[in-house]
């Protein structure tokens, strides 16, 4: 537990210096804007609860999501959802990238200090 509580405090410190940059405060808008379209599109047409809406368009978005067990039915869903992956998975692929580079450099950072420490 202690070693998940240390991960989550790395990452969290990481994404808070990350927000202090605008290439990655405009990616997340972008990201966010593509999940509320893709909430509000699945809701209109599919006629899923908005819970079940977001949480398809935040998984699919995942490289290594599993099977959500929810499937487009209308064809015009269908289409959405290529374009929607398309386009969305590249957005997401960014993000990630950025917070891994985020936490990389967390990681390295607080080396250096710890080096620091054991030469004084």
């Amino acid at each position: 537990m202690i070693s998940f509580l240390l991960t989550l405090k790395r990452l969290l410190t990481a994404l808070f210096r990350s927000m202090k940059e605008p290439v990655f405060r405009s990616l997340l808008t972008t990201l966010a804007f593509i999940l509320l379209s893709g909430t509000l599109f699945y809701k209109g047409v599919e006629d899923w609860t908005y819970l079940d809406a977001f949480y398809y368009a935040f998984s699919s978005l995942i490289p290594t999501s599993g099977n959500t067990g929810l499937v487009p039915q209308e064809d015009l869903s269908k289409w959405f959802t290529m374009i929607y992956l398309f386009v969305g998975m590249g957005v997401m692929a960014m993000v990630l990238i950025k917070v891994g580079l985020a936490v990389a450099d967390f990681e390295k950072h607080e080396g250096n200090q710890t080096q620091r420490r054991k030469t004084f």
